[in-house]
């Protein structure tokens, strides 16, 4: 007789297995793990579920050493296990998945990412079933961090939270899903990464002096250069118009992009709209932003682009190698570049 599948469950907190004091009035952390697992019973029909309650925190205050946590205790356990589940609130779930791809080098098994809407023990919630099709997409072998939400999971660097108040929360821009539910939960085993050459393991650092501007009409471009000149930033994603592209009629952005370049600090060019590549040879704009120095985000989405940027600044690698991966698509993120390997 097979065993069934070993999953690794990790609970770090979110709306998830929260509860109400009074209602009405807001959500507060559960008792973690136990309270979750009691109301699906049935679960350990599909997979050997082995819980943790690595933390139980609001993703609000979630940060990077979080996600080096989280990370390295996948890092440690997962070779253990057929895959993981990471129960997480939604507010930065996609910023932690997003984390979670660059940093588990040698990744070869699922680790998906999924919260709630609303807690497990209401009436009705949204987390029972991200919980189970979360579980069984753990046993499936995809070789990569997804996010499941609603009746789909993505790419974890590809997933953004896009509604507040819907079930389906999450999309996932430029990329199609990896599996959807319907009667039957179908996975496309050929959109999925490649697994990656073993042994599994951390590659932690994150900076987190990483500035994001969003450029609109009339922006002045010193809130780049008084950011720049505070000696507090070490990088800038700079959400600016349609593909890319910067006021010309203003040729103060450009100076600034090329001002920050030029002190070492990498100007990010992201995209303002919620689907599309950054192109910066397409309009004048861009143009006037890749002379300066600025580098596309091409499909990333302004999460993954944003931890992207972070990692590679919090490895000390030099100037030039920054540069190179961020163009480099690393974990199918959507860098302009083809797959590269750290």
């Amino acid at each position: 007789m097979s065993r069934l599948p070993r999953i690794l469950l990790v609970h770090t907190g979110g709306t998830f297995g929260m509860t109400w004091v009074t209602r009405p009035g807001p959500l507060s952390p559960g008792a973690g793990l136990a309270d979750v697992l009691r109301h699906v019973p049935w679960l350990d029909a599909a997979a050997d579920v082995r819980p943790h309650v690595l933390m139980n925190e609001d993703s609000s205050d979630l940060a990077p050493a979080h996600w080096e946590r989280i990370g390295a205790f996948l890092a440690e356990r997962l070779p253990e296990h057929d895959g993981a589940v990471v129960l997480h609130g939604t507010d930065t779930l996609a910023f932690t998945a997003a984390a979670l791809s660059f940093v588990l080098e040698g990744l070869d098994r699922p680790v998906v990412v999924t919260g709630a809407q609303r807690p497990i023990a209401d009436v009705r919630t949204d987390a029972r079933g991200n919980l189970v099709h979360s579980v069984l997409l753990a046993a499936s072998g995809l070789p990569e961090v997804g996010v499941w939400f609603g009746s789909w999971l993505f790419r974890g660097n590809r997933a953004t939270k896009t509604r507040i108040q819907s079930y389906d929360a999450f999309e996932s821009p430029g990329f199609p899903p990896l599996a959807e539910a319907g009667v039957d939960l179908v996975v496309h085993r050929e959109r999925a990464l490649p697994p990656r050459p073993p042994p599994l393991r951390l590659v932690p650092g994150f900076d987190p002096r990483v500035l994001p501007l969003q450029l609109f009409p009339g922006a002045p471009p010193s809130l780049l250069s008084r950011a720049v000149e505070s000696g507090e930033v070490r990088g800038v994603v700079l959400r600016a118009f349609g593909a890319g592209n910067l006021p010309i009629a203003e040729p103060g952005w450009a100076a600034a992009v090329r001002d920050a370049t030029g002190w070492g600090i990498p100007v990010v060019l992201a995209s303002q709209c919620g689907e599309g590549r950054v192109d910066l040879d397409s309009y004048r704009g861009g143009v006037a932003a890749r002379e300066a120095g600025a580098l596309p985000a091409g499909e990333m989405t302004f999460e993954a682009a944003t931890v992207k940027l972070m990692w590679l600044l919090g490895r000390c690698l030099p100037a030039d190698e920054v540069r190179r991966l961020f163009l480099a698509d690393l974990a199918g993120e959507g860098a302009h570049g083809a797959v590269a390997p750290v």
